[in-house]
């Protein structure tokens, strides 16, 4: 007879019928914390838990041959490798540094000079615009004549300083200077000369401020200009220091003389010496002031035309050149065209009143000129009547007498 723990015994150690059995997992409870160092956990066999290969007799996977030895390697080993001291060692850096910056620098200069090519090849770098002001004797017409650019021409390919001198060569031009602005213009500036006078030397030529020749003239440059004469052509050819001189001499007198208002001159003829001969434009008047400063005979002849008046023009020559000597003044010498006339004006010049000095100083002069032959004698009393000669026509510009200025240079127009 079994008891009923047994029984119960019995029950729980035999699986219930028709029921999954089923695998309850272990709790899995938390170790109790004892103080102490921690161990770390047991390395897990990997091999282990991998699972079998269930097919059996299947074909294991081929290993890879190992790699068979090399000849070669041995060989090279056994070989002394070169012993080099430090300064092969330096001279192999060094030649490495320098091969290195060759190499950069060989790449840098054909980085540039593609780009060069690319930029002095390209339609966006063409010289389209010119921007200039004309000037009295140059227009833009002619300035581009001077530059002689190609349709098309790369901006940056143009040599500034070939066309500076292109443009130069023009007479009148003193200096040009031409500058580019990206990506299409060129500037142009250009400074004229100046003429001050004309210098006759073989030929007619123009003179600037700083007496330097720049062009032979042409029909209409002259204008009021002064002819200044006294220069050999072979001075001035060769470059002589004497010609330079006589041309400086000759435009300080001009300067001097248009400080004031005065009848405009014709020409300037400078002597031996530095002596300074004037003449005036209109009537032809001729100044001798001599050598020397010329300032204080400028002021004696402003004072004898002052006492004179309107009859001035009437002078023919007029010597300013006499020094003071002793107690004696300086005195001006002067002679008219016509004798009566003179006398005439020697007569109202001392009846004028003598409250300005300067008229007082011309009445003097012009009593102490009174013995002084006059320019052109009188005719005789009685002379044969010659028969009249035939008026000559009066000729077109260009074709007037053999001589246009009283010194008798020649004519030019």
């Amino acid at each position: 007879m079994i008891g009923p723990s047994k029984l119960r015994d019995a029950r729980q150690a035999a699986p219930p019928k028709n029921r999954r059995v089923q695998q309850v997992k272990p709790r899995v409870t938390a170790p109790a914390t004892t103080p102490g160092p921690t161990r770390k956990p047991a390395a897990r066999n990997l091999r282990s838990e991998l699972r079998p290969n269930r097919r059996i007799g299947a074909p294991r996977p081929a290993l890879p041959a190992p790699p068979r030895p090399s000849r070669l390697r041995p060989l090279l080993r056994a070989l002394a490798r070169p012993q080099l001291g430090p300064r092969t060692r330096r001279f192999l850096s060094a030649g490495m540094r320098l091969g290195v910056a060759v190499a950069l620098a060989w790449g840098l200069l054909l980085g540039v000079q593609q780009g060069y090519q690319y930029v002095t090849t390209s339609a966006r770098f063409e010289a389209k615009t010119i921007a200039f002001e004309p000037t009295p004797h140059l227009s833009a017409d002619r300035l581009a004549e001077l530059m002689a650019l190609a349709p098309g021409t790369n901006i940056l390919a143009v040599d500034v300083d070939a066309v500076r001198r292109s443009i130069e060569a023009d007479p009148w031009v003193a200096t040009a200077t031409v500058s580019r602005e990206l990506p299409d213009t060129l500037h142009v500036a250009v400074a004229e000369h100046t003429p001050a006078a004309v210098l006759h030397s073989g030929h007619f030529y123009l003179l600037d401020d700083a007496g330097v020749p720049f062009k032979r003239i042409a029909p209409g440059e002259r204008g009021s200009l002064p002819v200044i004469t006294g220069v050999e052509r072979d001075l001035l050819v060769q470059g002589d220091p004497a010609a330079a001189q006589i041309i400086r001499r000759a435009l300080d007198v001009l300067a001097a003389y248009n400080a004031k208002a005065r009848p405009r001159l014709g020409e300037i003829h400078i002597g031996d010496g530095g002596e300074a001969l004037l003449y005036t434009e209109k009537t032809g008047t001729l100044l001798r002031l001599g050598r020397g400063p010329i300032a204080e005979r400028l002021a004696r002849f402003d004072a004898l035309r002052a006492a004179l008046g309107e009859r001035a023009d009437k002078l023919s020559v007029v010597h300013l050149d006499a020094a003071p000597g002793g107690d004696r003044p300086a005195r001006v010498v002067a002679s008219f065209t016509d004798a009566a006339e003179a006398e005439a004006l020697l007569a109202q010049a001392s009846l004028k009143p003598k409250h300005k000095p300067a008229q007082q100083q011309a009445a003097q002069d012009l009593e102490d000129m009174s013995a002084k032959p006059a320019a052109k004698p009188a005719a005789p009393a009685k002379q044969p009547k010659q028969p009249k000669q035939p008026k000559h026509k009066k000729q077109p510009k260009g074709q007037q007498g053999p001589h246009k200025f009283p010194s008798g240079i020649p004519k030019y127009d």
